[in-house]
Parts: structure tokens; sequence; C-alpha cells
């Protein structure tokens, strides 16, 4: 599956209450029986989508897929959401550095849930960009995209949704779109978009350092005048 299929289906499987659907039966009877079926499943009627919603949106597929889904909002900041997609994504990380061959989430953590609209809202703006970047992805340098690379993978993952879970003004961006390069790349095989996502990552961890000296010595010289 095409990773624009695959958002393509997301977002049918997570329609949002705003859909027709939801208060239209006319809607319901044009379409697929289970179409509608599927996306009455999925609580279309409420206002929120959890984290458990996604995962069974996403079906059975390996960890590219969910990072790709929860480092979206971030490259296209939803305001809120950098903590609450970080810290899952850091638990994913984990489970890809110890072998795990598909995401588990704990059920406290499957719980929490996102503004449905603002969630799908922001995978349906990003739909464009990857139609235009999946024109670039083929299976090329599989030794970074294989299930030993994705070990060192999942701890790179651990890394960058820590920096990208701090509550730091524009500095969940970076970080955010290097995990989804990487996500890419887990999910087509290709080494190439992996390799540019640890680029992304190096990257976001030296703006993000460079963030973080700068406000530190900010604080540093007006304590210095507070108290001189």
């Amino acid at each position: 599956m095409r990773v624009s299929d695959l958002l393509d289906d997301f977002l049918t499987r997570g329609a949002a209450t705003g859909d027709p659907l939801s208060n239209d039966p006319a809607a319901l009877s044009r379409i697929p029986l289970g179409e509608a079926s599927s996306r009455i499943s999925l609580g279309e009627t409420s206002s929120r989508i959890s984290l458990g919603e996604i995962m069974d949106a996403l079906g059975d597929r390996a960890f590219g897929a969910l990072l790709l889904i929860l480092s979206i909002p971030n490259v296209l900041p939803v305001p809120g959401l950098s903590t609450a997609t970080g810290v899952p994504m850091i638990l994913l990380g984990a489970q890809m550095a110890l072998g795990r061959h598909g995401p588990w989430l704990p059920r406290r953590m499957l719980a929490a849930s996102f503004d449905r609209k603002a969630f799908l809202g922001v995978i349906r703006r990003a739909k464009p960009w990857v139609e235009r970047v999946e024109r670039h992805l083929r299976p090329r340098m599989p030794a970074l995209a294989g299930p030993t690379a994705e070990r060192l993978l999942g701890l790179a993952v651990m890394i960058l949704a820590g920096i990208l879970s701090l509550p730091i003004v524009f500095g969940n961006q970076p970080p955010a779109f290097a995990i989804a390069l990487i996500a890419l790349g887990l999910m087509e095989s290709d080494g190439a978009f992996v390799s540019a996502g640890l680029i992304a990552g190096l990257l976001s961890i030296a703006i993000i350092a460079a963030v973080l000296l700068g406000l530190g010595q900010a604080a540093v010289a007006v304590a210095q005048q507070l108290i001189g």
C-alpha cells in the first residue's frame, strides 16, 4: 500500500464529527456498508479521537505507519500535541530498539485523546505533501531499513521523541520532521530516506541545543542585571 493510500484509509476510518455520516442517514446510505460500519465503529460521533482508535484505524501495520501519523501533527504543528504524541513515540522507539515486531501501548496511554477535527484536519493538510514525497520513495540501501537497522533507529526515535516532548516553542518541528522521514523510509524500505531522517535528526538536536544555550545565556544575563 502506498503511503498516500494509507492516509486515505486512515482518514476514512477516523472520519471527523463534521462528516455527513454523523447526522445524515441519507449520506450513510450512499456509501458501501463495510466503509460505513468501519466509520461508525470508531465512534465517529465523538469529538475526540484516542490513541487506541488511531492504532485500530491503522490495523496491524508496523512501527513506521504509527510513527508517521503521530509525527505529522508536530511537523504541521497542532498546539498542545507535542507531549501527547511524543511520549508514545518514546515508547515505540524503545520497542523498536528491543526488536519487537509490532507496536504496543499500555491501556492508559491508549485512552489519551485529541480533538478529532484538529487531528484529522492536519493529516488531510499533510496528504498533498506526502503524495509529492512518495514519488521519490523506493526500496534501496536495504541495510539502513532492515530489521537490524530498525533496532538502532529505535534509539534515534527515542532521543528525537524525547526532544519533541519538551515544552520548547517551535522546538517540536525539527525532530518531528526527522521522525517522519525515518518512518517513511521504514514503510518503503528506503534507506535513503532513513539516512535523510538521521541527518535531519542531528541537525534538529543542534538547533534545539543552540536554542537552549541561547535561552540559558539570556537567563543568566537577566539574573546578573537584577542582582547587580
